[in-house]
């Protein structure tokens, strides 16, 4: 596809993940550089998004880092992008990676990362946009979630591309089939705001949809990253969100989140007993510069 030039890449900010995912982050980009395409990612020096960064560089592309100025006393900006560009927030960062984009690649990452892949198949649901989504599923990575997209009424499987590798990338995007041009809209729907509002209200998910799964993955996202106070539950009646715990265990056996991540939901067959488990969450804090980022990478 000659019209793609611009590649967003979400991945995790872990420090700790292991080294087949840190080389497939560094093998990216490198191939994003060899190959005359543009970078841009999240701005971080931490875990695969500082080594997909430094793989660009070093190849010679064109690097672009988004960072929230609410974020800058707690993240760590790459040094030596070729752009670094200051938003207001989390939500803004997402939208101006979105828009830069002419194709989205999503390597193995936690819920920040997942957060803004399932984002891009909510707004093509929603026939907002016609970028292709990229999931590279390193070691089956992403297996258990790709299982359970397959399960949702509004999961659309014309914006998704599995690919096992960072070299099957490009190949897989030149052979993809564009989809209709369509107009960009004035506004994306997002769940940010409602979900960082001052209440109490818990948050419980009891349809499985690209939506609903966008929405609380939103929301363990933020709560992770101290936004929020508000208590998760999954309403799993029928082992419907089945899927998408797995890949959550997973990204925690693998580092992408942290093991205290896990106590950020309550799972439950029975909706009153579940209300009742919720009012009782425990808030977990979460050290992300020492359980999550790890140190710069070299």
């Amino acid at each position: 596809m000659n019209s793609i030039q611009t590649l967003t890449v979400y991945l995790g900010s872990s420090g700790h993940a292991k080294l087949v995912f840190k080389d497939s982050a560094t093998t990216l980009g490198r191939i994003i550089g060899e190959q005359n395409y543009k970078l841009v990612y999240g701005g971080m020096d931490a875990g695969l998004m500082g080594l997909v960064a430094k793989g660009a560089l070093d190849a010679g592309a064109h690097v672009t880092g988004i960072v929230p100025r609410k974020l800058l006393d707690i993240e760590r900006i790459m040094p030596g992008l070729s752009d670094t560009i200051l938003v207001e927030d989390l939500w803004d960062r997402k939208k101006r990676m979105f828009a830069l984009a002419d194709a989205i690649i999503s390597l193995p990452g936690g819920f920040g990362t997942t957060d803004e892949s399932l984002e891009v198949l909510y707004w093509g649901n929603l026939g907002l946009h016609n970028k292709p989504l990229v999931l590279v599923n390193i070691e089956g990575y992403w297996d258990d979630m790709i299982e359970y997209l397959h399960t949702l009424p509004d999961f659309d499987e014309r914006f998704l591309i599995v690919v096992d590798t960072p070299e099957d990338v490009i190949p897989a995007l030149e052979n993809y089939c564009p989809l209709p041009e369509v107009e960009t809209p004035d506004h994306y729907p997002h769940f940010e705001d409602e979900i960082a509002r001052e209440t109490k209200e818990p948050i419980l998910i009891d349809v499985p949809s690209i939506e609903n799964s966008y929405y609380v993955i939103c929301a363990l996202g933020l709560k992770q990253l101290h936004r929020h106070k508000r208590a998760i539950g999954f309403l799993n009646q029928e082992g419907e969100f089945d899927g998408l715990l797995k890949w959550i265990e997973t990204a925690a056996e693998e580092t992408f989140i942290t093991q205290h991540c896990l106590e950020l939901f309550t799972v439950g067959t029975e909706e009153a007993a579940l209300r009742e488990e919720l009012k009782n969450q425990k808030y977990i804090e979460i050290d992300l510069h020492g359980e999550k980022w790890g140190p710069t990478e070299d």
